[in-house]
């Protein structure tokens, strides 16, 4: 028995996809792989599914923008708490401090942009 299209429903799941594999998508959305590849094709021509799919990715961003600074909050705790107990002369330590303010730097521009985005569509 197949199920009538829900278009929320693909939405959701295609804003998953943007963000984790299909297979995973699929198990969680309780179909097959080709039926997320399906709702992928459908998004480029159906334009409830566009706007659906425009309002899902919307909140996700919001709902990121909300959560953006308690997560680099904690991060940089963590951060300043492994910084001061790494050993400067072990070059795994070196490259972890690097990878993690390269990470941080990546994270700011992320989220500025975000923000700047976000204070656009309130405008």
């Amino acid at each position: 028995m197949s199920r009538r299209f829900n278009v929320t429903r693909a939405a959701a799941a295609l804003v998953e996809a943007a963000l984790k594999p299909d297979r995973e998508v699929a198990v969680a959305f309780h179909v097959a792989v080709r039926t997320v590849e399906y709702w992928r094709q459908r998004l480029k021509t159906d334009e409830d599914l566009q706007r659906e799919y425009r309002a899902m990715v919307g909140e996700k961003l919001a709902q990121w923008i909300t959560e953006v600074p308690e997560v680099l909050d904690g991060a940089m705790a963590f951060l300043k708490q492994a910084v001061s107990v790494a050993d400067p002369s072990d070059p795994k330590a070196i490259d972890a401090v690097v990878g993690a303010v390269s990470l941080l730097s990546d994270l700011q521009i992320i989220y500025e942009s975000l923000a700047r985005k976000e204070q656009t569509n309130e405008d």
